[in-house]
C-alpha cells in the first residue's frame, strides 16, 4: 500500500499541481536492492518529459495524465538502465512533482530492478533528501527552466515566483545541485529543454544534460523521437556515472551569508513578502532578504512562495463575488470546509492531506 503525499501547503493541491509544484513521497522501500557500492538519488519532475509538449497535460485531471506518466516511467527507466550498467548498486527515485495524484506520479508498478521509490511516514522535501542518504551523485529527470525564462513551463517552485542568490538567477535544477554540494554530492545529469540546457551549461557546465524537446513557447514544445530521446537517456546516463570524478558538486552558494532576491509578478504579492521579517523591499516586484546560508535561503524562498500565493486566492474570491451565482458557489466552498470546531487542542499526530507541513513540497 503506497501512503498518501505529504504536502507541505494547506491550499488545494491542484493549485500547485497545475503550476507545477512538487509533492515528496517517502519510507517504504519498493524494489529496492541493498546498496553495496555507489548509490544514486534520481529526482523526477514532469514538465521536462519529451511526451509533456502542451500545457495543462501534468496534473491528475488531464486527460493526457496517463501518457504523460507513460513518458515518465519511460525515461526514468532508461536513466536507472544507464546507471546501473556504469555500477551503481541502487537507485532511489524521489517524487518532485505535484500532479494531486494521491499515489506517486511514476507508476510504481514498472519500478526495474535496483531501483527503489521511496516512501516516507513523516513530511520532507524531495530537495533536500540528498543530505538524508549515502548518495555519490543526483540525477534529475524531467526538469524545466527557471521563472522568466522562454522555456516551456518556466518558473522556479511556482510560476509567480523567482530567487536570484548572490547574483545567481537560480532554477529549480541548481537549486537541487546547490542543496546536494553540502554534501559533497554532485548533479551529474539532467534531462529537459533546449532552454534548461543553456542554463546547465552555463552554471554548470560539466553536468550532463539530454534535451528530449524544443521549446516552442511557454505552453509548447516539440518533443524529440521517444526512441532517440530513451537511448540518449541511458547512454548519457551511464557515461555521467562513469565520468564521476570529473563533475564537481556545484559549490558556488556554499559559502555565506547570502543576499537573496525574491521576484513576484505583482504589487499585491511583493507587499505579502514585504510582511515578513528582516525583508527589504527594493522595488514593487522584488524584495531582499539576508540569510547565514544557502539553505536558509531556500527555506525562506519556499515559505514565501507559499504565502504570496494568498495573493491568487484573494483574487479567486473577489471573481467569485462578482459572479450571478456567488452565493451558490460559496455555499458549496463553504459545505467543503473541514468541521474542526474551536478547539486549539490535537486530535491526530500526523497532518491530513490538505495540512500546512513544513516539508515536502514544486
Amino acid at each position: 500500500m503506497v501512503a498518501k503525499p505529504k504536502r507541505f501547503s494547506s491550499f488545494p493541491v491542484h493549485f500547485f499541481a497545475a503550476l507545477g509544484l512538487v509533492t515528496s513521497w517517502g519510507g517504504v522501500a519498493l524494489g529496492g536492492l541493498e546498496s553495496t557500492g555507489k548509490k544514486v538519488l534520481l529526482v523526477y519532475d514532469m514538465e521536462g518529459l519529451s511526451g509533456v509538449t502542451t500545457s495543462g497535460t501534468v496534473t491528475v485531471d488531464s486527460q493526457y495524465y496517463s501518457a504523460a506518466r507513460e513518458s515518465l516511467a519511460d525515461e526514468v527507466n532508461a536513466a536507472v538502465k544507464g546507471l546501473r550498467e556504469a555500477g551503481a548498486s541502487e537507485v532511489v527515485l524521489t517524487d518532485g512533482h505535484g500532479s494531486g495524484n494521491p499515489n506517486p506520479d511514476y507508476p510504481i508498478e514498472r519500478l526495474p530492478a535496483g531501483a527503489r521509490h521511496e516512501i516516507r511516514e513523516h513530511h520532507y522535501d524531495p530537495y533536500t533528501a540528498v543530505n538524508d542518504g549515502d548518495y555519490s551523485a543526483v540525477v534529475a529527470i524531467g526538469m524545466h527552466s527557471g521563472s522568466g525564462s522562454s522555456g516551456f513551463a518556466a518558473h522556479t517552485l511556482l510560476p509567480h515566483t523567482r530567487w536570484i542568490a548572490n547574483g545567481f538567477a537560480l532554477n529549480e535544477s541548481m537549486i537541487l545541485a546547490a542543496l546536494a554540494a553540502r554534501s559533497r554530492v554532485p548533479l551529474i545529469m539532467v534531462t529537459g529543454d533546449d532552454v534548461l540546457r543553456q542554463e546547465i551549461q552555463a552554471f554548470s557546465p560539466k553536468t550532463r544534460f539530454v534535451t528530449v524537446k524544443q521549446a516552442v513557447s511557454g505552453g509548447s514544445a516539440q518533443a524529440r523521437p521517444k526512441d532517440e530521446v530513451r537511448e540518449r537517456i541511458e547512454s548519457t546516463a551511464a557515461e555521467a556515472l562513469r565520468g564521476l570524478q570529473e563533475i564537481p558538486p556545484w559549490r558556488e552558494l556554499q559559502a555565506g551569508p547570502i543576499v537573496n532576491e525574491f521576484g513576484y509578478r505583482t504589487r499585491e504579492q511583493t507587499q505579502l513578502a514585504s510582511l515578513f521579517p528582516h525583508v527589504e523591499v527594493l522595488n514593487e516586484k522584488t524584495v531582499m532578504l539576508r540569510t547565514n546560508d544557502f539553505e536558509e535561503g531556500y527555506l525562506t524562498f519556499r515559505a514565501l512562495a507559499q504565502y504570496t500565493f494568498l495573493a491568487h486566492m484573494s483574487w479567486v474570491v473577489e471573481t467569485i463575488y462578482e459572479l450571478d451565482d456567488s452565493e451558490e458557489i460559496l455555499r458549496r466552498i463553504g459545505e467543503r470546509f473541514p468541521r474542526a470546531g474551536n478547539s486549539f487542542e490535537a486530535t491526530e499526530r500526523e497532518l491530513g492531506s490538505n495540512g500546512l507541513a513544513t516539508h515536502g513540497a514544486k
